[in-house]
């Protein structure tokens, strides 16, 4: 059996063994949802126009309850561990190991998130369907290209809060800088409201900066605000800042493992 594939299961068993941990995250992410569609319903019922900030009632409600399901898919968490690791000389035992740290985590990352995609994907279909009875244009093109944009945005939530976690090599205390980032990032990727509400100017930056690529875009391919065109630059724009970050990565590790050394870790 491969190293990735050993790691891979390791991360699978990890995550059903705190199965209560586990459910309790997953529940959790109901709160925020209550809370955010009690608001939006009070918005739109005090409201004189159809559509609020450019979105009817319908199609604000769909995009909060995607974007939650798509930050409990593509979010992090492991950053902690990463400073643990650093902090109490953890780091060492992967040292001498034949995968490299990197790769360790992220295959680790993958199999936390199977049993969270098991529970996901049922209520996901649910959500598309109810996008395809509201009349939006989800059609099998748009269900594929959704699915590869989540793939890319796990890929690019990993490389950000890799990075993240590497700055444990440098800092002392981040245990809550790593919450209060956390929660600046979960804002700014589009996970708690669609960011484009802000007017054009927010707009401009969402789509520069890598944040919205983890959940703002896949959310709007799905929900057809989307064209073709918009879609292919955005895989571009995934595909780009995954490069930055992993050379980021690369990078920071360097460095940080020499000082590690140094420092008798």
């Amino acid at each position: 059996m491969s190293s990735g594939r050993c790691v891979f299961l390791m991360g699978v068993e990890q995550a059903l063994e705190y199965r209560v941990s586990f459910f309790l995250s997953m529940l959790s992410a109901v709160f925020p949802i209550i809370i955010q569609t009690t608001m939006w319903n009070y918005l739109y019922r005090h409201s004189d126009a159809a559509a609020v900030f450019g979105y009817q009632q319908g199609e604000i409600l769909l995009y909060t309850l995607l974007a939650t399901i798509v930050s409990q898919l593509v979010g992090a968490g492991f950053e902690g561990e990463i400073n643990s690791d650093i902090k109490m000389g953890g780091l060492n035992k992967y040292l001498i190991r034949p995968m490299d740290y990197k790769g360790y985590r992220f295959f680790r990352f993958l199999g936390q998130k199977v049993p969270r995609v098991m529970v996901i994907a049922p209520v996901m279909a649910v959500m598309i369907g109810a996008a395809f009875w509201q009349g939006l244009p989800v059609s099998a093109g748009r269900v594929l290209a959704f699915l590869c944009s989540l793939v890319l945005a796990l890929f690019l939530n990993f490389s950000i809060f890799y990075c993240i976690g590497l700055l444990a090599f440098w800092l002392t205390d981040v245990d809550k800088l790593f919450g209060t980032i956390s929660i600046v990032l979960t804002v700014v990727s589009g996970g708690v409201f669609p960011l484009d509400i802000f007017g054009g100017l927010v707009e401009k930056l969402v789509n520069l900066l890598p944040f919205g690529y983890t959940t703002q875009f896949p959310v709007n391919i799905i929900n057809g605000r989307f064209g073709w065109g918009r879609v292919g630059a955005g895989f571009a724009f995934q595909i780009g800042w995954i490069l930055v970050f992993a050379c980021l990565g690369e990078a920071m590790w360097r460095r940080g493992i020499r000082r590690y050394a140094a420092v008798g870790g």
